[in-house]
This record gives C-alpha cells, structure tokens and sequence, in this order.
C-alpha cells in the first residue's frame, strides 16, 4: 500500500494562462532592462552593439532566476508557493544543473570576448553588489547557499581590488578588510541583512537601475557626476514603484498607505528633475528619460488605483507593462 501524497503535492495543477508565462519564465525583467537602456542609450546619442543589450538581458536573467529558485529552497508547504516561484520549485534542479552553467558559460565568453573592458570593469562590480543581495535575501534558508554567494563576493572583491589604480599598501589593507567580512560572515558574528537601512524592494531596485545605465554611465563619460547620479535615482525610484507595488499586491493589500507615499515621491522627484531641465540647470540629455519616467509612474499610479479589479497575477503583468509602454516618449524631441 503506498503512502498518500500531501495535498500540496496531489493537488491538480491549475493552467497557466498564456500572458502570464513571460513572468513566469522571468522574462519580463530582461525585456524591462534592455528597453531602458535603450532608451537611455538614445537620450545620449550613443548606438550599443546588439551584444551590449543581449548581455544585459541574459545577465538580468541568471540573476531573476538564482533569486526566484533561492526562494523556494527553504520552502516546506509547496501549496504556499505563487505560480512562478511554484514553476522554479518543481524545476529546480534542472535549471540550477543544466540551465544556470551554461548561460554562466555564455555570459563568461561575452565578458572575455565582447563587452569592453570598462563596461566589464562595472559589471564586475554590480556583479558583487547582487552577489550580496543574493546572500542576504534570497539564500537566507540555505547556509550553503548564503557562504557560497559571500565568498564569490569577497574573493571577487579582491581581485577587483588589485586591478584598481592605488598603492599596494592600499590594496593590501583594503583586501585585508575583505577577508576579515568574509571571516566574520562564516562565523556567523555578521548579518549582512540590511533591510532595517534599505528595503529589499529599494536594494533590488537600486541593482536594477545600475544595471540599466551601465552601458550608457561609460560611453556618455559626463563631465560631472551630477546626471548619472541623478538618472539613477530616477529609475531606482520608479523600479521602487513597480516592486513595492507588487509587494503590497502580494501581501493582501497591505502597506498601501507607504506604497502611496512611495508614488508621490517619485513622481514629485520626476516633475522637478523635468522643471530643473527646462530651467537649463541640468542637461538636456534627461529629458527623454524624464518624460518616460513621468508618464511610467502615472501609469503605475493608475493600476495602483485598479488594483482591486485585477488578481495578483494580472497586477504583476499589468505593473511590469506601466515601466515600458511610455519609453516612446524618450525618444520625442
């Protein structure tokens, strides 16, 4: 006689309907990345080659999925999980086994072959930075998991350490500062969790609009760093809307009120960066991002507004859908 299985694991599985396979598939952040830093590209006069956008794509992906597979690690009661973390649970091994070396593979032979060597440079950096985030929220279940992403971040550190132009007294001070994180990390005397200073939702986002200009933040090379400082935090706050919003969504509905405040901000932030440009204060070259910027967090605000209309699913779609349908407006003169 054969055990019964648990009910989460017996019960049928329900359809995916077809809109909704980008996210599941987490496609809909490469997409996302690769439009913006189009637009931006175009704002700045600049033509990336096709490889720029496929490896920030194909990067954007590999990091959607080791965060969306880490989630379902620690996972005990399956019938909890939504259907995109439910779809990495089940296929797990074969994507962490088979799909996840070969698209490093892939990436690995765009850094060395592709990608110029100062866009690798900051790329290598971010590349650490999500390391960390990867290690503080998303392998918090798995010691293995969290040990593993710490120690690529800090041997990684230290290479990148000894290709920076300083002295050697430097570097090997800053190494031993590297070294002495990554001991204190392993033995448990360290939290790297940094949620009561920047939000998950802030952190994720901040990567994210890093990762979108980084291209752009190279070949423009500003004279001042004025407008890349503040082209980032105007997409980290419009990302900031997209994922809290999704949060609250996922939550019941929860923390609208700081989702609110959230909007306002940014969209506060956006009309001053758009009256600032207008005024001749700042360069002319954020304008287009600007005006997408702008009509992205109405749109937002609108299905922020519809929420209750729509399922969770629909609100994920329809929120990743509000940050690219207004990018057409960045290329307006």
């Amino acid at each position: 006689m054969t055990a019964a299985l648990p009910a989460s694991e017996s019960a049928p599985v329900k359809p995916t309907p077809w809109w909704l396979w980008p996210h599941v598939l987490s496609l809909e952040a490469p997409v996302v990345a690769v439009l913006w830093q189009g637009a931006l590209a175009h704002a700045h006069g600049i033509r990336l080659t096709p490889l720029l956008s496929a490896g920030l794509g194909l990067a954007c992906w590999v990091v959607y999925l080791l965060d969306r597979t880490l989630d379902t690690l620690a996972v005990k009661n399956v019938a909890e999980l939504d259907v995109r973390h439910l779809f990495y649970h089940r296929h797990r091994r074969v994507l962490l086994l088979g799909v996840l070396p070969q698209a490093l593979l892939l990436l690995g032979w765009m850094a060395l072959y592709v990608i110029p060597e100062g866009v690798l440079w900051q790329a290598v950096s971010l590349a650490l930075l999500v390391a960390l985030y990867l290690a503080s929220w998303s392998a918090q279940g798995s010691r293995l998991s969290r040990d593993v992403f710490v120690s690529c971040a800090g041997l990684g550190g230290i290479m990148l350490i000894s290709r920076m132009p300083i002295s050697s007294g430097s570097k090997f001070a800053l190494s031993l500062f590297v070294l002495g994180v990554m001991a204190l990390s392993f033995l448990r005397q360290l939290d790297i969790r940094m949620g009561n200073v920047l939000p998950k939702e802030m952190t994720a986002a901040l990567l994210f609009a890093m990762g979108c200009s980084t291209s752009t933040r190279f070949f423009a090379m500003p004279e001042t760093i004025a407008e890349p400082v503040l082209e980032c935090v105007l997409l980290t706050l419009l990302f900031a809307c997209n994922l809290h919003g999704i949060t609250c969504r996922e939550a019941g509905l929860k923390g609208d009120r700081k989702h609110t405040r959230l909007v306002l901000g940014t969209l506060f932030f956006t009309l001053a960066v758009l009256w600032e440009i207008e005024q001749g204060a700042l360069e002319h070259t954020l304008l287009g991002p600007a005006r997408a910027a702008l009509g992205a967090v109405v749109l937002h605000a609108v299905v922020q507004g519809l929420r209750r209309r729509f399922s969770a699913d629909a609100y994920r779609v329809l929120a990743d859908l509000a940050l690219i349908v207004p990018l057409p407006l960045a290329w307006l003169r």
